[in-house]
């Protein structure tokens, strides 16, 4: 009987485990694909001969660089969150779920996932405007699917908010017996 009731335990361990691995693998490819697909600018400033050896060729490439950051770094705080919920995957993988460290993890992945998306939506597109000089005003991109995300990434953020509320009951009451 006791064997029967671990069973499911053990595979969830397994299954975090490895999951664990699959959130790295992830966040790498996150990372290369940004980086690949975010290049461009950086590329055009040498292919088109604008990066010249005074003040205007300095200025285009600082521009391209920081517009390269600036439309990476979404994918880059994503990647971020996906760490660690990597961290929080591998700590259930050790049979360890009720902890603050798991807990303080799952709130930082979607606090991450938040701030990703803050980027993505607002802060990437109206800076790049701002530094291209194509605009002044703030500037949203925001389709029905980023509402859901950010939605989600919210609920993420309060469920590990209620997960580290838990394992501090947890730790107490364990601190009485």
């Amino acid at each position: 009987m006791a064997q029967a009731a671990t069973a499911p335990l053990d595979r969830a361990k397994e299954l975090a485990g490895g999951a664990a691995t699959v959130a790295i693998v992830a966040a790498v490819l996150i990372v290369i694909g940004a980086v690949a697909g975010e290049i461009d600018p950086i590329i055009g400033v040498f292919r088109n001969r604008e990066a010249t050896p005074d003040m205007q060729g300095v200025a285009n490439v600082v521009t391209a660089v920081g517009v390269f950051w600036l439309m990476a770094l979404p994918s880059f705080l994503l990647a971020g969150a996906l760490i660690d919920l990597s961290k929080v995957l591998d700590e259930y993988g050790k049979g360890q779920f009720f902890t603050l460290k798991a807990s303080a993890h799952v709130r930082k992945a979607g606090e991450g996932a938040i701030w990703a998306l803050v980027f993505k939506i607002v802060a990437s597109p109206t800076i790049v405007s701002w530094i291209t000089h194509e605009g002044r005003g703030f500037i949203w991109h925001m389709e029905p699917f980023d509402l859901g995300l950010v939605a989600f990434a919210a609920f993420v953020m309060v469920l590990g908010r209620v997960l580290e509320a838990a394992a501090k009951i947890k730790q107490e009451n364990d601190e009485i017996v």
